[in-house]
């Protein structure tokens, strides 16, 4: 399956043994789609380095292919979406830094002023 998203959060990895006694490493990451009524859909990679080959940044629009898997444990039925492939769709390089030059942090303080905040507050963006 494939579907586009907008990430909006990467959750912290997990590590855990495997059943051949390896360390497997465990990625996590959550994308809203677009329309009318947006979902959330949290989606696992395993393996760091697929999960780097990836290039997943938060806020970045994606095109995520991905198996649905449903397991039973102790009666009761869980569901998991296996991310195998994801390609940025909004045409920003995940590797490109912005030069210091570009009014990127602009933005922030017009909509500090429009929400009636002053400038000696803390915001988070």
């Amino acid at each position: 399956m494939e579907i586009s998203v907008k990430i909006i959060k990467i959750l912290d990895a997990q590590s855990f043994n495997s059943k051949n006694g390896e360390i497997t490493i465990k990625n996590t990451f959550v994308g809203e789609t677009q329309g009318q009524y947006p979902k959330n859909i949290a989606f696992s990679v395993l393996g760091e380095d697929k999960f780097n080959q990836m290039g997943i940044v938060v806020g970045g629009q994606y095109n995520v292919s991905f198996d649905v898997e449903s397991r039973e444990w102790q009666g009761k039925w869980f569901t998991e979406c296996k991310a195998w492939k994801a390609v940025r769709v909004d045409g920003v390089q995940q590797s490109a830094a912005q030069p210091a030059s570009q009014p990127s942090a602009s933005p922030a303080p017009a909509q500090a002023e429009t929400n009636g905040s002053t400038a000696n507050e803390d915001v988070p963006f």
